[in-house]
């Protein structure tokens, strides 16, 4: 038995800049709850005004600079890589050089660390760059342990492009251990690439702590009976217009209620407009970005945490979205599309609600029956046991006893 700490290098393509700015922190949470148990390093795209290297809580964090100058990298953060992807034709000429980068920073640190084990999220681009820094073959070379963490844009990405499913084998072949987020995205995994890949079904945490003291501090309500919450980025897999379309049906049983939408993304105008054309715009505050710890006020202060994902018209959809298990930490009923990761989660009727996807009418009244219904005083109490289980320690020590098993040569798993 090692008496030091294994030394786990994550690698990704979506982290905060700062570790409350409001940006997705998924990764930083699981990055802070390994340090419990590993020397963890987290490899992130650079951004102009961060700092190379600094350290974040508990973890070392390095960027790399994937495009000159430094002011012209488009890829990472923004409103995501497909949006950025779409809107910019520089964007268009970054991926070569951000996968030859991380690749390159990969294998450095592996060299100077002594990293044991490499985690990767998403396929692309950080999933690739880590099975480049492998090296050639589907053997380890004596590097380290690659255990590749997929989520949902990744896979959708690499189906529509010439080789995705050549490149997707590619990067299983030199991956020794996979995690998907999503049942739906462990089965379009399989699909792509046309067989089993035994991916191992594990849904982002919560640090349930967090959000039960962000419970005692609640956020005052804009509307004189309460309101509901949406929280994420405003793309189209996020379904948010099903939601608008949904509130003229609350609003007429429930006419004090409102709608909080926390987010931004390129959907953000066409959503405002909407709401004024369906007539309910004094219902709806858009409140733009909020950390995390306005995120968790917030939560606690609603009546309900609505999750309307749908897979959208380039048959994208996410794994399984993070605030249905803060919903559930914070003690907040939820209620969600019956898509992809979410039902791996919420069972309906027990811990929340789930409806059909591009659904109003449904939607609705799902929203109607977890404000009204007596019978179901228990769910936050049974959510709340849900979100225990997936607290980030959890998930964890799930991740942990895969980087034991892969760390030495005859250990894959």
């Amino acid at each position: 038995m090692r008496d030091a700490p294994m030394r786990v290098l994550i690698s990704t393509s979506t982290f905060p800049i700062r570790a409350d700015d409001g940006l997705p922190r998924f990764v930083y949470d699981l990055a802070e709850a390994l340090a419990e148990s590993c020397e963890v390093t987290c490899l992130v795209p650079d951004a102009v005004g961060a700092a190379k290297r600094e350290r974040m809580g508990a973890v070392d964090v390095r960027r790399f600079t994937y495009f000159l100058p430094r002011r012209w990298q488009r890829l990472a953060y923004g409103h995501g890589m497909r949006e950025n992807l779409r809107a910019s034709l520089l964007c268009k000429l970054q991926p070569p050089p951000f996968v030859a980068a991380q690749s390159l920073a990969t294998r450095r640190l592996v060299s100077a660390e002594g990293i044991e084990v490499v985690n990767s999220h998403w396929m692309i681009p950080s999933g690739l760059s880590t099975a480049l820094a492998r090296g050639p073959g589907g053997g380890r070379a004596g590097r380290f342990g690659h255990v590749l963490t997929v989520h949902a844009a990744d896979v959708y990405m690499l189906r529509g492009l010439p080789f995705g499913a050549a490149i997707a084998r590619f990067i299983l072949d030199r991956s020794d251990h996979v995690f998907a987020d999503g049942s739906h995205v462990r089965d379009s995994l399989d699909e792509l690439v046309g067989g089993t890949t035994d991916a191992h079904l594990q849904p982002n945490g919560v640090r349930v702590e967090g959000f039960r003291e962000a419970a005692v501090r609640p956020a005052a309500s804009p509307f004189p009976d309460g309101y509901l919450l949406f929280f994420g980025r405003l793309a189209e897999k996020k379904g948010v217009t099903y939601l608008l379309q949904a509130m003229p049906r609350v609003l007429s049983r429930h006419p004090n209620l409102g709608l909080v939408v926390i987010g931004y993304g390129p959907l953000e105008g066409a959503l405002r407009d909407e709401a004024r054309a369906l007539g309910i715009a004094r219902s709806v505050e858009f409140a733009g970005r909020k950390s995390h710890a306005e995120i968790g006020a917030h939560l606690a202060g609603s009546r309900l945490a609505v999750v309307p994902s749908i897979i959208d018209s380039h048959g994208e959809t996410e794994g399984m979205p993070t605030v249905v298990v803060e919903a559930m930490a914070s003690g907040t009923r939820v209620v969600g599309s019956a898509v992809d990761g979410i039902p791996d989660v919420i069972r309906h009727g027990e811990n929340g609600w789930l409806c059909r996807e591009k659904d109003p009418a449904d939607l609705a009244e799902k929203i109607l029956v977890a404000l009204d219904d007596p019978e179901t005083s228990g769910i936050p109490g049974r959510g709340l046991d849900t979100a225990h289980r997936f607290d980030w320690s959890e998930v964890a020590a799930r991740y942990v006893e895969a980087f034991e098993r892969v760390r030495d040569p005859g250990g894959r798993g």
